[in-house]
């Protein structure tokens, strides 16, 4: 009878992770430090935990990042993370596989911000966000992109009978626009119109955002650079405003909005220094 050794049934199989850096970060779990990127543990008790990089540089004021995760038995999730001092200039993925009734193989695409383009190995496959495409095992070559942001090209390995959920953040990137010359001014130009057209000019060529498209046709205009501060009103689709030089580490532009100091999501609005 001896070196016989029953094994738990009940007993989860270990769960594992894998998270990269740019630069290097001090990798916490639940709390706990363990080491920093690259990271690696292919022994994790499966469950929720709590995701959180801090930058080692803090020379330059890089941003922290958290996120929460369930991860799975047997199944490694990959995180990545490009740092920035703002949260909306920084980029990360993050790669979980799903197990799937018999052997069906799907990819699904959420992202931050949403609609997104998303090509497939070089073929177009609409907006983000898309649940369980239909896929084939293996390698497979994604790239995303939207006005605003900067691409992020991306391969991914599909395991047959799962679903790989892909979760990006994209970010956000500096548009210059070039003013066109000024045009000659006739002797019928009025004085109002000569201001104007400076006015114009002046705020062209200074720091700005850009409203992009909300689905509603505007976009709110905040006290505070949070969805519950106090509304100061609404700014109209391809409406130019002022940028006042802050962007939140919660993603919100600060903005000259009817002669006020306001907040408006970055989310739907490009900066354009």
């Amino acid at each position: 009878m001896g070196g016989c050794t029953i094994r738990n049934p009940f007993l989860k199989k270990p769960a594992g992770i894998e998270i990269a850096s740019t630069p290097p970060a001090t990798v916490f779990l639940s709390g706990e430090e363990v080491g920093t990127t690259p990271y690696s543990a292919a022994d994790l008790t499966p469950g929720q935990y709590q995701i959180r990089l801090v930058p080692q540089d803090q020379t330059s004021n890089l941003a922290i990042w958290e996120t929460q995760l369930t991860l799975k038995p047997e199944v490694t999730t990959i995180i990545s993370k490009s740092f920035a001092e703002a949260e909306t200039d920084s980029s990360s993925y993050i790669l979980e596989l799903r197990p799937e009734p018999g052997d069906e193989t799907f990819i699904s695409v959420i992202s931050d911000p949403d609609t997104v383009n998303l090509n497939i190995d070089g073929k177009p496959t609409g907006y983000t966000p898309v649940a369980k495409l239909d896929s084939t095992p293996g390698s497979h070559q994604l790239s995303l992109t939207s006005p605003g942001y900067k691409p992020l090209d991306l391969s991914v390995n599909v395991v047959k009978g799962y679903n790989l959920l892909v979760n990006i953040k994209l970010a956000s990137d500096e548009i210059l626009l070039t003013s066109p010359p000024p045009a000659s001014t006739s002797a019928s130009t009025s004085p109002t119109e000569s201001t104007e057209s400076t006015e114009s000019t002046e705020l062209t060529n200074s720091p700005h955002v850009i409203i992009q498209e909300t689905g509603t046709g505007w976009l709110r205009v905040r006290q505070e650079p949070s969805s519950s501060g106090e509304e100061l009103g609404k700014a109209d689709v391809g409406e130019t405003l002022p940028y006042l030089g802050e962007t939140s580490d919660t993603g919100w532009h600060q903005v000259e909005f009817e002669e006020q100091e306001g907040w408006l999501s970055a989310k739907y609005a490009t900066l354009v220094k």
